[in-house]
């Protein structure tokens, strides 16, 4: 196609003059370039190699003195060049601009006594409990990242050795080959806790390895003090999954967390003595609010005041 023909193409185009055929061969051109694998470059390669383009085509733009028509062939033709250079970086940044738009994962939210359950396609189930946020990023080729930003998730991970599982979750990050664990990472508690209940994972922090857990031990990592401990346990961390609120030696601000995460309501203490006392028992989340409140103040012998959605605990 001769240079002269290109550019008023291109010209008829852009000004959204061209005809039916034309523009149907201009888009087959965008079609091809399209389907082309993009060349990755560094930024600092990309602004370089635009500069020599530039630097070539230049002298061959300027305006001549002398109106040979020889010069004014190469002028044109350079100009012709020039323009179906400018059509494929706008071309290439229009679409380096969507891509970078394009989101690269997947936000899953619960309710206030919302519960919901996730499989992924490599067939790792992601349970997630009551008022939680987590995010699953789709687009990475060497590992497999989750985190959660705010809430509670049991995850039974498909043993994949070449693609680890990563979850973050503040500070923490936990990494897994193949192996079910709960994490507890709400941000309005003090403490974080990962507890496995079969096969092994590595706990880390911006720092340092936190520990590497083994089937029924937990993690208890103190987002505030920045300091931690490796328990063992009996299998609480799943209660909530088969239905039930599990608190076990809980303190009071944990517990009005959880009891505001899956019934909604608020639990205030009328003094010191309340707020210093430490819950344990088992409340099932079927229960209405103020039935699951009256379970929890009866077995450590409190009385209740109710007041539109808040409940005070009293001797």
């Amino acid at each position: 196609m001769e240079h002269s023909h290109i550019k008023r193409l291109f010209g008829k185009y852009l000004s959204g003059k061209a005809g039916q055929e034309e523009q149907h061969a201009v888009e087959q051109w965008y079609d091809r370039l399209e389907k082309r694998a993009p060349v990755q470059l560094s930024p600092e390669r990309e602004k370089a190699l635009e500069a020599a383009i530039w630097q070539r085509l230049e002298p061959r733009l300027v305006k001549r003195r002398r109106p040979f028509r020889r010069y004014a062939y190469i002028s044109a033709a350079a100009a012709s060049v020039a323009l179906i250079i400018t059509a494929g970086i706008l071309f290439t940044m229009r679409n380096k601009s969507k891509t970078a738009a394009a989101p690269q994962f997947q936000d899953y939210v619960t309710g206030i006594g919302e519960r919901k359950r996730l499989t992924l396609q490599d067939g790792t189930i992601i349970a997630l409990n009551s008022a939680t946020r987590l995010r699953i990023y789709t687009h990475n080729a060497n590992a497999r990242r989750v985190e959660i930003t705010d809430g509670e998730a049991f995850f039974k991970v498909q043993h994949d050795p070449a693609h680890p599982f990563i979850i973050r979750s503040g500070s923490v990050t936990t990494r897994v080959l193949g192996t079910s664990f709960n994490i507890r990472a709400y941000k309005r508690l003090e403490e974080l806790y990962v507890s496995v209940q079969e096969g092994k994972v590595q706990v880390l922090d911006s720092l340092r390895t936190l520990g590497v857990l083994g089937k029924q031990q937990k993690l208890v990592f103190n987002q505030r003090l920045k300091t931690w401990s490796i328990q063992g346990f009996d299998g609480e961390a799943a209660a909530w999954q088969q239905g039930k609120l599990l608190f076990k030696n809980t303190s009071f601000r944990e517990m009005a967390l959880l009891m505001q995460q899956n019934y909604g309501i608020y639990i205030t203490a009328a003094d010191d003595r309340v707020r210093q006392q430490k819950f344990t028992a088992s409340v099932p989340v079927s229960l209405s609010a103020i039935k699951a409140a009256e379970v929890l103040a009866s077995i450590h012998q409190f009385k209740i005041k109710q007041r539109r959605d808040t409940i005070t605990l009293y001797r």
